[in-house]
Order: C-alpha cells, then structure tokens, then sequence
C-alpha cells in the first residue's frame, strides 16, 4: 500500500501545469524573408481567425537577394492540430527533397483553382506542393486536408 501511495505522488507531481503554446510574429518574418529573397515570395494571409501561428522563422545565408531562402510558419489550427506552410526561392523538387525527402507522390488536389501535387510524409501525413508566382510552396501537418487546403490557398 505504501507503495502504490508513493507511486500516485510521484504521478501527481510530474502532471505539472499545463504550457500554452506560444505565439509566433509571422508577420515579421514573412515581411523579412520577402526582403531577402532574390525572388518575390508569397506569404499566407487571410486565415480563419481561430488559427493561431505558433512558430515562424527564415532560413536563408548571409546577405540579402541570395538562394536558398525559405520561410517557415506553423500554425495551430481551429481544431488544434498543427498546419505548417514552407515557401522557398527554388523549385518545388528542390523544396521538397530540404523538407521531406521520404515523401511519396499520391496524386493531385484542387487548391482554389490550382491543381497542387499531393504526397504523404515519412510521418503518414499529407503533403501539398505546387510553385505560387516564382516560389515553391510546400503544405504538411497532422490538420485535416481540408484546413491543409485552407492554408495552401491563402498563400499569395
């Protein structure tokens, strides 16, 4: 019996407080991988206000107008589950092979009027890829494929 106590403790004090998931400015960093990039890079914009951007961040060498640039934003969806959008100055195979290299095509999805690949990740999760103006754009998460479009969509 006291051992089943100590145990209970032991499960009570490791529960801890609950973390929210923070905010990310992506905005910010959208606004600076456009200024660096030695193409225009789209950004998405017009999400459902629910959507909640958790994570934002550019990579990219130093100095400006110099490839590889890519900005990526993850967002915590409606649903809460996770949607990440990458967007980068090469070519889709090219962001594809940087950002799930064991992803295996699947076929098409309408995304508006556009016609984007879809793929499934290494992690069992779809993938949506097509190019936006002269930027490779690059849609993954554990979000359903509906909000996946949603986001694709946005990205202008």
């Amino acid at each position: 019996m006291p051992a089943l106590v100590v145990l209970l403790l032991i499960v009570w004090w490791q529960r801890g407080e609950a973390v929210p998931v923070p905010t990310a400015d992506a905005a910010s960093q959208a606004a600076y991988a456009q200024r660096i990039s030695p193409v225009p890079l789209p950004a998405p914009g017009g999400l459902p206000a629910e959507w909640r951007a958790t994570s934002a961040h550019v990579d990219a060498p130093s100095g400006e107008k110099r490839s590889p640039v890519t900005l990526t934003i993850g967002y915590l969806t409606g649903e809460d589950r996770y949607a990440e959008v990458a967007i980068g100055d090469r070519t889709e195979s090219a962001l594809l092979r940087a950002t799930a290299p064991a992803a295996v095509e699947e076929g098409t999805v309408a995304v508006g009027s556009a016609t984007w690949k879809r793929y499934t990740s290494d992690r069992d999760e779809p993938l949506l890829l097509a190019t936006v103006g002269k930027a490779a754009v690059l849609v993954t998460g554990d979000a359903s494929v509906e909000d996946l479009v949603r986001l694709a969509g946005s990205v202008r």
